[in-house]
């Protein structure tokens, strides 16, 4: 097995052998759950509808109130209703790890203090993949799909494909985290090679603290990926040891065996990174800032943007992306800055400059103000903000305006992420202090080869390195022993006649969820929440529906980005009928699934050639046929979906069955499974069952 086998296989229940392989359907033991007050709703709205009265373990759900809260917006009545919402739950459900407003973002102290190698973390949230930096198979799902194992403790997943990329070599002294992913969606691509696969980070590892590996799983959703898992080592074991809070959780340090299959293998030279700027709206449209194409015109659906970003209106340095290793270099090289080259930061007269940091945490905070690192940014020129997601996401206080050209160290520089009309493009901490002073950007390396490299590993290293223990998955085997005859099975028949009629709207590759439904919109319920799909991207898209115009037909990485559900509520309570395209983001794809509305993918070419607007669709699903002009293309679905798909999806699995719902939607998916004969091929699953 890999890595990410290993970990699965030990938290596995009721497995048959010791071992799970690409594309086993498995019930799997979850030790922690994840939200914020943007998801937090959905969870309790699904509590609520469940009459769910007492959670698993209150112990073991972490909830920060972070996405959309600042200070200056605490007078607001929607703000004060969402801290309300969270406190009053938080009170109710005795939650131990509740984070008030703007105290932290919820992954930033998470995996600072509790996410723990071996394990597997679920969280309301695409970012979630981040906690793989330790060690854990960590994964973003929608609110209703997190409502699971929060009750549960336990969820459901197809072993899915991994593809695992190498390091070799060492980058130099100031390339971080940030740098590689940038570098490495550079070379790849989003939505390419990781699309709905799981990464395994191996190699030379060691270098790269886990700071580093934190921003470089955290962007695996933005590769396209489900997560990303480096292996838990000596440099894992001695950030743990810092820690001071205390946990029941068992560090498990696994090792991939050395015939482990993958769906494929990839290397990456650190050497050869280098300080990249990813140009709006793309985070793989990635340039050196020496290359003249990152300064040309943006054209976005054959309208010019913006004429260049070289001049900028505002830097952010912040999200949960930056850590704290980061804004300290970055501190330090403004210091170079300010004391060897005496820079000074430029202003204007018409409006200011925006020069923003953002900790992720108070408790990050104050360490930056006692070791000094915070006077510095002061000095050179930036407001110091409250801990919160702030303009990464861009509803809360502060926002990017219309046309304004930002740099920032955030994870995302979708259409309308900063805020509407804002252009954000994406690079390092040191990248963006850098280009500060000039509000142009402007390569760090000469100024980071000038930072004291002695005082910087001073303030971040740890001290000592411990071996570690090398562990082996001893998963729970065969769970369940009562009477099979006593038990009421899940009908599988296959799915009833449904046919769908109608005409499709088309979109491109790469539709982000923020296009589907902007993140403004996200707190909104009903029709309220449906009347807001497409809002910024195709507002003509509800006219459309009404004509008859209710299937959605798309390219690839449909649904990509964030884990918001609502990015299927809206369109299923608008009335859109099915969703066909060559490939979904994993986190959509199970949203759809829970949510019981139908996503089928097709990837023949000859399906989307010629294909307009006005072609008529039906869909035959119990055949898994769609027909237009005569022409019939076939669609599969696997086992569990036909299973989730007739129970009304997993909440209505949940309802009909409770706690029992999963292990017999696995037994009876792993029955069918086998009278359809499914397998996998040299570790790696075929394109019919892992398409999603």
């Amino acid at each position: 097995m890999n890595l990410i086998e290993k970990i699965i296989c030990h938290n596995a229940i009721g497995l048959k052998k010791k071992s799970v392989k690409c594309g086993d359907i498995v019930v799997i033991n979850v030790a922690r759950t994840l939200a914020s007050e943007i998801t937090q709703v959905g969870i309790e709205q699904t509590i609520r509808h469940l009459g769910v009265t007492k959670l698993w373990r209150d112990d073991r759900f972490v909830l920060a109130i972070e996405h959309s809260i600042d200070p200056r917006n605490y007078h607001e009545k929607k703000v004060r209703h969402r801290i309300k919402v969270c406190e009053d739950f938080a009170d109710e459900f005795n939650i131990k790890d509740f984070w008030k407003p703007n105290q932290s973002i919820v992954h930033t102290e998470f995996y600072r203090q509790l996410a723990t190698p071996g394990t597997i973390i679920i969280g309301a949230d695409s970012h979630t993949c981040s906690h793989g930096c330790i060690g854990a198979f960590a994964v973003g799902m929608g609110a209703s799909d997190v409502v699971m194992p929060l009750i549960t403790g336990k969820t459901w997943l197809q072993v899915p494909e991994v593809i695992q990329i190498r390091f070799i070599g060492e980058s130099g002294f100031g390339i971080l985290g940030k740098d590689i992913i940038l570098h490495i969606l550079k070379k790849f691509g989003r939505n390419t090679i990781g699309l709905q696969k799981a990464i395994e980070f191996s190699g030379n590892i060691k270098c790269l603290s886990v700071d580093s590996r934190f921003a470089i799983c955290n962007m695996a959703t933005e590769f396209g990926s489900i997560s990303a898992t480096f292996e838990a080592d000596e440099v894992t074991q001695a950030f743990i040891k810092k820690r001071k809070s205390k946990s029941d959780e068992i560090p498990l340090y696994f090792r991939a065996d050395e015939n482990a299959q993958y769906a494929g293998k990839y290397e990456v030279d650190l050497r050869k990174v280098q300080p990249l700027v990813a140009k709006y709206p793309n985070p793989d449209d990635c340039y050196l800032i020496s290359d003249p194409k990152l300064y040309e015109p943006i054209i976005d659906n054959g309208t010019i943007v913006c004429d260049t970003i070289k001049h900028l209106d505002g830097v952010f340095i912040g999200s949960c992306t930056t850590t704290e290793n980061e804004i300290i270099l970055a501190g330090l090289l403004l210091d170079v800055m300010l004391r060897k080259y005496a820079l000074i930061p430029k202003k204007r007269r018409d409006k200011p400059y925006h020069r923003i940091l953002t900790p992720g945490s108070v408790i990050m905070t104050k360490h930056l103000e006692r070791i000094g690192i915070l006077d510095i940014y002061r000095k050179s020129g930036f407001r110091i903000d409250s801990p919160g997601c702030s303009l990464c996401l861009g509803i809360s206080h502060q926002k990017a305006a219309p046309g304004e050209i930002w740099l920032s160290s955030q994870n995302r520089n979708f259409r309308n992420r900063m805020g509407k009309g804002g252009i954000g493009n994406l690079a390092s901490a040191c990248t963006v202090a850098a280009s500060s002073f000039t509000m142009e950007i402007i390569d760090p390396t000469n100024f980071i080869h000038n930072i004291d490299q002695i005082l910087y590993h001073d303030l971040i290293q740890p001290k000592h390195l411990y071996s570690v223990k090398i562990s082996e998955p001893n998963p729970i085997i065969n769970m369940d022993d009562e009477d099979e005859d006593e038990k009421e099975n899940i009908d599988i028949d296959n799915i009833e006649q449904e046919i769908i009629r109608g005409l499709p709207q088309i979109f491109g590759d790469d539709i982000d969820t923020d296009i589907i439904i902007p993140a403004p919109f996200i707190v909104l319920r009903g029709q309220e929440l449906a009347n807001k799909s497409f809002n910024y991207y195709r507002p003509e898209f509800l006219d459309k529906l009404k004509l008859g115009h209710d299937i959605i037909v798309a390219g690839d990485g449909f649904g990509c980005g964030s884990s918001r559900e609502e990015a299927v509520s809206c369109l299923k309570i608008a009335g859109i009928k099915c969703i066909i395209a060559k490939s979904f983001s994993f986190i959509f794809y199970r949203n759809l699934l829970t949510l019981n509305m139908l996503g089928i993918i097709i990837k023949d070419d000859d399906f989307y050639n010629n294909l307009t607007e006005m072609t008529q669709i039906q869909v035959n699903v119990q055949d898994k046929k769609v027909i237009i002009d005569n022409r019939h293309f076939s669609f599969s679905m696997t086992s569990i979906e036909e299973v989730i798909y007739q129970n009304g999806g997993v909440i209505g699995l949940y309802e009909k069955y409770k706690d029992r719902g999963f292990s017999e939607l696995v037994k009876q998916a792993i029955v069918k499974t086998e009278n359809e004969d499914q397998d996998c091929n040299s570790g790696s699953c075929s394109s019919n069952d892992l398409d999603w």
